[in-house]
């Protein structure tokens, strides 16, 4: 792929240079692809997983739908206790100390 054309060194000496990239693509593994350029491999998998087969009845399966996210609940402050119900607790617990005594 790419540029084929071989270009020789800009010093005139050593070996020519060329851009074009060697692609090889996997008949096993659908998506799997090995490019060679300059000396470097690279390897690449954009694929579902799943083996290239001949049977006609493999079906792979598709992966569950992506649902919405369910609706927020309502903010609301944290239950506080009544000021009052405190201070006739502590009324109340005082009384009865008083009667003990």
């Amino acid at each position: 792929m790419g540029d084929a054309m071989e270009y020789g060194n800009m010093k005139g000496v050593g070996p020519t240079v060329s851009s074009g990239v060697v692609v090889v693509r996997s008949l096993q593994w659908p998506g799997a692809f090995n490019f060679y350029y300059n000396g470097q491999v690279l390897s690449v998998y954009m694929g579902s997983g799943h083996k290239y087969e001949q049977k006609s009845s493999y079906f792979p399966v598709l992966p569950p739908l992506v649902t919405r996210d369910p609706e927020e609940f309502e903010v609301k402050n944290a239950p506080e206790p009544k000021k009052e119900e405190a201070v006739v607790e502590d009324a109340a617990e005082e009384v009865a100390e008083a009667e003990d005594e």
